[in-house]
Protein backbone atom coordinates (compact mmCIF):
# COMPACT_ATOMS: atom_id res chain seq x y z
CA UNK A 1 0.00 0.00 0.00
CA UNK A 2 2.86 2.42 0.77
CA UNK A 3 4.33 1.81 -2.70
CA UNK A 4 0.92 2.59 -4.19
CA UNK A 5 0.72 5.78 -2.14
CA UNK A 6 4.20 6.81 -3.25
CA UNK A 7 3.30 6.23 -6.91
CA UNK A 8 0.12 8.27 -6.58
CA UNK A 9 1.94 11.10 -4.84
CA UNK A 10 4.61 11.21 -7.53
CA UNK A 11 1.98 11.08 -10.27
CA UNK A 12 0.11 14.06 -8.84
CA UNK A 13 3.34 15.94 -8.30
CA UNK A 14 4.38 15.38 -11.93
CA UNK A 15 1.06 15.92 -13.66
CA UNK A 16 -0.07 18.86 -11.57
CA UNK A 17 -3.50 19.43 -10.33
CA UNK A 18 -7.00 19.37 -11.73
CA UNK A 19 -7.79 22.12 -9.30
CA UNK A 20 -5.42 24.60 -10.87
CA UNK A 21 -6.17 28.08 -9.59
CA UNK A 22 -7.70 26.94 -6.32
CA UNK A 23 -6.02 27.36 -2.97
CA UNK A 24 -5.33 23.62 -2.75
CA UNK A 25 -4.27 20.90 -5.14
CA UNK A 26 -4.98 17.26 -5.88
CA UNK A 27 -2.11 16.06 -3.71
CA UNK A 28 -3.96 17.47 -0.68
CA UNK A 29 -7.14 15.74 -1.80
CA UNK A 30 -5.23 12.47 -2.33
CA UNK A 31 -3.59 12.70 1.10
CA UNK A 32 -7.02 12.95 2.69
CA UNK A 33 -8.86 10.47 0.46
CA UNK A 34 -6.34 7.62 0.04
CA UNK A 35 -7.04 6.22 3.54
CA UNK A 36 -10.61 5.53 2.27
CA UNK A 37 -9.58 3.47 -0.76
CA UNK A 38 -9.06 0.19 1.11
CA UNK A 39 -12.62 0.45 2.39
CA UNK A 40 -14.03 1.44 -1.00
CA UNK A 41 -12.46 -1.57 -2.75
CA UNK A 42 -13.60 -3.92 0.06
CA UNK A 43 -10.19 -4.64 1.59
CA UNK A 44 -11.42 -3.42 4.99
CA UNK A 45 -14.79 -3.96 6.65
CA UNK A 46 -15.11 -0.36 7.82
CA UNK A 47 -13.41 2.93 6.98
CA UNK A 48 -10.28 3.75 8.96
CA UNK A 49 -10.36 6.69 11.36
CA UNK A 50 -7.90 8.45 9.03
CA UNK A 51 -10.42 8.05 6.22
CA UNK A 52 -13.20 9.71 8.18
CA UNK A 53 -10.99 12.52 9.45
CA UNK A 54 -9.70 13.04 5.91
CA UNK A 55 -13.27 13.35 4.63
CA UNK A 56 -13.92 16.02 7.25
CA UNK A 57 -10.89 17.94 5.95
CA UNK A 58 -12.17 17.56 2.38
CA UNK A 59 -15.56 18.92 3.44
CA UNK A 60 -13.84 22.01 4.82
CA UNK A 61 -11.76 22.35 1.65
CA UNK A 62 -14.94 22.14 -0.43
CA UNK A 63 -16.23 25.28 1.28
CA UNK A 64 -13.22 27.42 0.29
CA UNK A 65 -14.83 28.57 -2.94
CA UNK A 66 -17.75 27.73 -5.20
CA UNK A 67 -15.61 25.44 -7.36
CA UNK A 68 -14.28 23.51 -4.37
CA UNK A 69 -16.76 20.60 -4.51
CA UNK A 70 -16.28 20.10 -8.25
CA UNK A 71 -12.48 20.28 -7.92
CA UNK A 72 -12.38 17.75 -5.10
CA UNK A 73 -14.68 15.44 -7.05
CA UNK A 74 -12.43 15.71 -10.11
CA UNK A 75 -9.34 14.92 -8.03
CA UNK A 76 -11.04 11.84 -6.57
CA UNK A 77 -12.14 10.76 -10.04
CA UNK A 78 -8.57 11.20 -11.34
CA UNK A 79 -7.25 9.25 -8.35
CA UNK A 80 -9.63 6.34 -9.00
CA UNK A 81 -8.65 6.29 -12.67
CA UNK A 82 -4.93 6.46 -11.90
CA UNK A 83 -5.13 3.72 -9.30
CA UNK A 84 -7.48 1.66 -11.46
CA UNK A 85 -9.42 1.18 -8.25
CA UNK A 86 -12.87 -0.35 -8.75
CA UNK A 87 -14.81 1.43 -6.02
CA UNK A 88 -17.80 -0.62 -4.88
CA UNK A 89 -21.02 1.40 -5.23
CA UNK A 90 -22.50 0.20 -1.92
CA UNK A 91 -19.30 1.21 -0.13
CA UNK A 92 -19.43 4.71 -1.62
CA UNK A 93 -23.05 5.02 -0.49
CA UNK A 94 -22.24 3.79 3.03
CA UNK A 95 -19.17 5.98 3.48
CA UNK A 96 -21.24 8.97 4.60
CA UNK A 97 -23.11 6.86 7.16
CA UNK A 98 -20.01 5.02 8.39
CA UNK A 99 -18.09 8.27 8.94
CA UNK A 100 -21.12 10.21 10.25
CA UNK A 101 -20.60 12.97 7.70
CA UNK A 102 -22.63 14.71 5.00
CA UNK A 103 -20.50 15.32 1.92
CA UNK A 104 -20.03 18.87 0.64
CA UNK A 105 -18.78 17.43 -2.66
CA UNK A 106 -20.20 14.85 -5.06
CA UNK A 107 -18.95 11.28 -4.80
CA UNK A 108 -20.56 8.31 -6.49
CA UNK A 109 -19.73 5.35 -8.69
CA UNK A 110 -20.42 7.55 -11.73
CA UNK A 111 -18.44 10.49 -10.27
CA UNK A 112 -20.59 13.16 -11.92
CA UNK A 113 -18.50 16.15 -10.83
CA UNK A 114 -20.62 18.68 -12.72
CA UNK A 115 -24.03 18.04 -11.20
Amino acid sequence: MSLLFACITVLFWITGSAVGQSSYDCSEVADNFIPCVTYLVELESRPADRCCSGLQVLNQMAKINDKGPRNICQCIEDLAYTMNAPYVASRIQSLSRECHIHFSFPISIAMDCYR
